[in-house]
């Protein structure tokens, strides 16, 4: 089908669940982060090292260039689909009590992602 205005805005799909991961079985090559501040896609070769707090209320991953912090609950669900390459996306639950509430108690709920580049010094480091 020929687009009639090749050149006109185009909007995005909405996300397909309220949820706040987004993954498929196949494994994938970025793995794109969203809060309400900022957006980036990091890829998952440059992945060093992954790590759940036992009670599944932090997730750290360390990358060659960043270090990224993600703040919830039951965040088990995220870390075995980035430990398995699988998580497409994660996002910060929309601001409000009634997106949290349409998640089932089970789900993991991000309540916070925070991005940090690494400095020339610690990138040397690893």
């Amino acid at each position: 089908m020929i687009d009639e205005y090749p050149r006109a805005e185009r909007k995005l799909a909405p996300a397909p669940n309220p949820g706040c991961l987004d993954s498929r079985p196949i494994p994938a090559i970025f793995l794109r982060l969203q809060s309400p501040r900022e957006q980036i896609a990091l890829p998952y070769s440059c992945l060093l090292k992954l790590s759940l707090k036992l009670d599944e209320s932090m997730l750290e991953l360390s990358f060659v260039t960043h270090r990224v912090t993600i703040t919830g609950k039951n965040l088990a669900e995220i870390y075995m689909a980035i430990a398995e390459a699988e998580a497409r996306v994660i996002r910060v639950v929309s601001s409000g009590f009634a997106e949290e509430a349409k998640l089932p108690s089970h789900k993991a709920l991000v309540r916070g992602i925070r991005i940090e580049p690494l400095d020339a010094e610690e990138k040397q480091k690893r």
